[in-house]
């Protein structure tokens, strides 16, 4: 589903439309798949030896071309938790829609996130993350969390320099660990801080 700001558009998770009204419900929380919820660069993945709580899946995305995975249930838990109170889930991810069809029901996820579009870019962008600005241009003023093992301090600086922005939390998730207790707390600090 491509969203495009500025327009009425309908929250699939909740069915209501997005307005000013009820835009300021809860901050966004935007997921990325590679690194974060899958350690691609942990030692053991490379072994193919899954980590403690981790299980490998081959997944076949839209293009045919299979992909092994590590994945940990829990964090499909502590994500399903953040949703209760504290956060709306969208995906942020080059999985894009797939994220719902083969990553989602092997977390205990809803399979109907909202999915930011996200284009590759032909060229480098400089030294931020390549998603900065798509994910700028999706939010727009609603807060937002973002975790990404791509976010460094030139993506954090252009995400403050962008005006109109609303609160965010741009917070690096390291790809040879993924998601770890540290990382759920800095999450829900920023939620309760709103």
């Amino acid at each position: 589903m491509t969203l495009v700001p500025g327009l009425a558009q309908t929250d699939r998770r909740v069915n209501l439309p997005m307005s000013r009204e009820n835009a300021a419900m809860q901050p966004l929380l935007l997921i990325d798949v590679d690194g974060p919820l899958n350690p691609f660069r942990a030692p053991w993945f490379g072994q193919r030896k899954a980590g403690p709580g981790f299980e490998f899946h081959d997944l076949t995305p839209a293009g045919g071309i299979t992909y092994r995975v590590a994945l940990n249930q829990e964090h499909g838990r502590r994500l399903a938790a953040l949703s209760c109170d504290a956060f709306d889930l969208v995906w942020a991810t080059t999985w894009l829609d797939d994220a719902n069809a083969l990553i989602a029901p092997l977390l205990g996820l809803p399979t109907d996130l909202p999915v930011i579009p996200l284009d590759r870019p032909n060229f480098p962008r400089g030294r931020r993350s390549w998603k900065a600005e798509q994910i700028a241009r999706w939010v727009g003023s609603r807060p937002f969390a973002w975790f990404d093992d791509e976010i460094n301090r030139a993506t954090r600086s252009w995400l403050e320099s962008t005006p109109n922005l609303g609160a965010h939390l741009a917070h690096r998730v390291e790809p040879h660990v993924g998601l770890v207790d540290a990382d759920f707390a800095v999450l829900r600090s920023f939620a309760d801080s709103l």
